[in-house]
C-alpha cells in the first residue's frame, strides 16, 4: 500500500523527468544526425571538386 502512495506522489515527477529526459536524448540523436549528414555532404563536395 505504502507503494501506491508514493508513486501517486513521484508521479508527475517521474512524468516530468522522463519527458525531459526523451527530449534532451531527441535533441542529443537529432544534433549527431545532423553533424554527420553535416561531415558526409562536406565530404561529397570535396571529392567532386
Amino acid at each position: 500500500m505504502k507503494k501506491t502512495t508514493w508513486s501517486r506522489k513521484n508521479f508527475l515527477l517521474v512524468a516530468g523527468l522522463s519527458l525531459i529526459g526523451v527530449h534532451l536524448g531527441s535533441m542529443l540523436v537529432n544534433l549527431v544526425a545532423k553533424k554527420s549528414a553535416q561531415s558526409h555532404s562536406e565530404a561529397k563536395r570535396d571529392r567532386h571538386e
